[in-house]
Parts: C-alpha cells; structure tokens; sequence
C-alpha cells in the first residue's frame, strides 16, 4: 500500500523573527550605503554659490553674506571697509572696526566677481585713515599678475591700475587682489574704477606666484 506524504517546513516563531530582522539590517545597511555616497559626492561637487564656498568651504572671506551669492561688483564701485563687506579676504583684515577705519596686515586684500570683462584697464584705489607721508610701493598679484601699489602725492591713497586682459573671462570665476604690506594699513575705502589712462607703472609678470590666499576653484 502506497501512500503520498507532503511535509512542509514551518518555521518557528523565534526563526521567523530572525528573518524579518535580518532582512531589516540589510535593508538598512543598504539606505545608509546610499546615503553615503550621495554626501560624499555632495562633498566633492558642492552645487554652492562663489559666496558659500569662498566663506564656508575655502576659507577666503570675512563674512558671508547670502544676498551677494556671487560677490558681483559692478564698476565703478567703492567698498567702505567699516561695513561687513562680504568681497574682503579673511587673511590680513582685522574682523572688528574702530575709528572709522579696518586694519590690514601682512597679506590680504579681496574676493569679487564682475558680469562682463572691462574694456579698458581698471584702477584700483585703498583709501587710509589718515595721510602717512613714509608711504611706500607695496606689491599686489591679482589673479596671476603681479604689480605695485603706488603712493599718491596726498599721502592717504595707494593706487595701482590692473591691465583689463588680467581679468577672468567667466563671469563665475573668482577675481583675487591680493595685497603684501610690512606694516598694517588702516584702511577706510577700496575703490574701483574703469580707466583709459595708463598713467601708473605697471610692472608685470603673469607668471605663477605663490601665495597664502588661493583663488575658488
């Protein structure tokens, strides 16, 4: 006598429980694998505005000010120092103000974006608190060109023009004026203004120069 026998494999509460938690823990390990490598990429190619980035990832600025994303000037343009000025280098400049003036030393200077290239050079000026009549050239690179920041006849200003070819096409590209002084300037304005005439020297090198503060990449 023949008979058919069919058994089926039931698992035990404690067996079933086992399974759901082990389908759970993998479940999990496989949403926090892609949440992480969704940061990491986040953190290799950060979709921030130049500000963000100069102030939070690079380090470059002073203060961060969300209502200028891309640090734009427009020319002319003057920057009062004593306001939180967002284009300013966090190298150099003194965070806080006192008689109407900011305090740069050593290496510093500013972070600025124009919408299209100048037609002609562009002269930069740094207004000072008070007329210093021992004034001297103090050497600049802006972008990859190197000049000297020149002493007018007044004694309170230093000015300098940058060549129009020196500046970056992209209007996304970040303009860097760096200025090297050996003894702190107290600083109430910088200006910028388009000129026609070349009346100031301009020694150049557009050769590379190593320097404290980079441009954004």
């Amino acid at each position: 006598m023949a008979a058919n026998a069919s058994s089926t494999v039931t698992l035990s509460p404690q067996q079933q429980q086992q399974t759901i938690l082990r389908i759970l823990l993998i479940s999990l390990l496989v949403v926090l694998s892609g949440y992480y490598v969704w940061v990491l990429y986040k953190a290799i190619t950060p979709n921030v505005s130049l500000a963000y980035k100069a102030y939070y990832i690079k380090n470059q600025t002073l203060y961060w000010q969300p209502k200028q994303p891309n640090l734009a000037l427009t020319l002319p343009s003057t920057l009062k120092t004593t306001n939180n000025v967002p284009n300013l280098s966090r190298a150099g400049w003194s965070f806080n103000t006192s008689n109407h003036m900011r305090q740069l030393s050593q290496q510093g200077g500013l972070y600025f974006t124009l919408q299209n290239e100048p037609a002609t050079n562009v002269k930069i000026t740094f207004t000072l608190a008070k007329t210093q009549q021992q004034l001297k050239p103090l050497t600049f690179t802006f972008n990859h060109h190197q000049g000297t920041l020149l002493p007018q006849a007044q004694g309170n200003t230093l000015v300098a023009q940058l060549p129009k070819q020196q500046f970056l096409a992209a209007s996304q590209q970040l303009q860097s004026f760096i200025l090297t002084t050996p003894t702190p300037l107290q600083v109430t304005a910088i200006s910028l203004t388009p000129t026609n005439i070349d009346t100031l020297a301009l020694p150049h090198s557009a050769g590379s120069f190593n320097q404290k503060i980079g441009n954004v990449e």
